[in-house]
């Protein structure tokens, strides 16, 4: 009788310890929490451009081919880089494109080993009969300086965002098409034809032959923007929408035809991707040029919404990144009107708010921002490009990690 109830006792105390020692796992856990949600997120703003015009778009990519991340932004009129790390900028072309650029993808189109541009332009988003031309640039001999040349593919009214996506899952990329609005259409209430979002397809010789088509929807509306990402196991890349229908989800099937699946219930207009804690996570603003940040997290069905923000004015770019490097993203917001900035929002696994740091105060009345670590410290930048303030700024990460 002694030794079993001896043994019980050694039961219930190895059970009392191990839950001391999960009471006090979950406690450090708790206080890593805290600790994150108060972290000192430290950025510096050096400004590579302050008479830039409308920056429509800003993104980056290895332009030169010197291992060296550069910055590429457009305004109405320019295509440029600005080659790090002096952020001299060069200009790829001016005044040749129907006024105004608005959104740009870098992709190496023709094969040849050096990045070159897709270029959408003639923005006039209440147009809805004509204008909106697709078109890529490349760059005519080696060096910095040499020029660079266009070529049409395209045209769609109100074309809007263009991305590159691996859509049949080849390995090859495609040039995906969205416009804001569907072909005659009208505001305020821009009723009845949905946006066409259109797959292009390069051909063996890009500059020379027709690309091929595809239409993989035309029922979304008010369609600011969208996301391309592999949000299952086949090599496809699936379309995430933001539109006055809510998130989406576009898939093409093996038979070629595409389906869509709610993933969210809102009218967003911009849309990224990160993951907090394992979980992935989008992120938008509410309504296209809204005042709200609204995060969703995965889950089966229609993802859980949280609103993070709801005080902003104009905001148009959005973009997560782990930026103080413990293995969770940190979701970086811009806009453009009231007293524009830039800011850094902290969320749980959850996606609920656990605190905002200011980036930028008044400084950039952010038209888009894009996310890259520029000087390989492997702590992503913030870089921006500015409407009213017609700057193009750099945020260097210093966050201590």
């Amino acid at each position: 009788m002694w030794p079993m109830r001896i043994r019980n006792r050694r039961r219930h105390l190895a059970v009392a310890s191990a839950l001391a020692a999960a009471a006090l796992s979950l406690a450090a856990a708790g206080f890593a929490q805290e600790r994150k949600s108060a972290a000192a997120f430290t950025f510096r703003a050096e400004q590579i451009a302050s008479d830039f015009a409308v920056g429509y778009a800003v993104t980056t990519g290895d332009v030169n081919g010197d291992g060296r991340t550069d910055v590429v932004a457009i305004n109405g009129t320019d295509l440029v880089w600005f080659e790090a790390p002096t952020w001299q900028k060069r200009v790829m072309l001016s005044g040749v494109t129907a006024r105004d650029n608005v959104t740009l993808s870098l992709h190496d189109i023709d094969r040849d080993g050096r990045l070159d541009v897709a270029l959408g332009a003639a923005w006039q988003p209440s147009n809805t009969s004509s204008g909106g031309t697709l078109q890529w640039v490349r760059r005519n001999g080696p060096g910095p300086d040499a020029p660079w040349e266009l070529h049409a593919i395209g045209e769609e009214p109100t074309l809007h965002r263009i991305r590159w996506a691996d859509i049949d899952g080849d390995g090859v990329r495609e040039l995906v098409v969205a416009p804001l609005h569907g072909r005659g259409t009208k505001g305020p209430d821009w009723q009845g034809q949905g946006a066409r979002i259109l797959i292009f397809r390069p051909p063996a010789n890009p500059a020379r032959e027709p690309w091929a088509m595809e239409v993989a929807d035309d029922t979304l509306h008010i369609l600011h923007n969208f996301l391309p990402a592999n949000m299952d196991s086949d090599p496809q890349d699936e379309l995430l929408t933001a539109s006055r229908e809510g998130v989406h989800m576009l898939k093409r099937g093996a038979d070629r035809t595409w389906t869509r699946t709610l993933v969210g219930e809102g009218t967003p207009g911009e849309i990224k991707m990160g993951r907090v804690a394992g979980r992935r996570m989008l992120a938008t603003v509410e309504p296209w040029h809204g005042a709200s940040v609204v995060v969703y997290a995965e889950k089966a069905g229609l993802w859980s919404r949280s609103v993070v923000e709801a005080a902003i004015a104009g905001g148009h770019a959005v973009g997560w990144a782990d930026f103080d490097g413990d293995g969770s993203d940190e979701l970086a917001v811009g806009w453009r009107d009231g007293k524009p900035g830039v800011a850094l929002y902290v969320v749980d696994r959850e996606g609920a708010l656990q605190s905002k740091v200011m980036v930028d105060e008044g400084g950039m009345a952010t038209e888009d921002l894009t996310i890259a670590d520029l000087n390989g410290d492997k702590r992503p930048e913030i870089i921006a490009s500015g409407r009213a303030t017609h700057n193009v700024k750099i945020y260097w990460n210093e966050t201590r990690r």
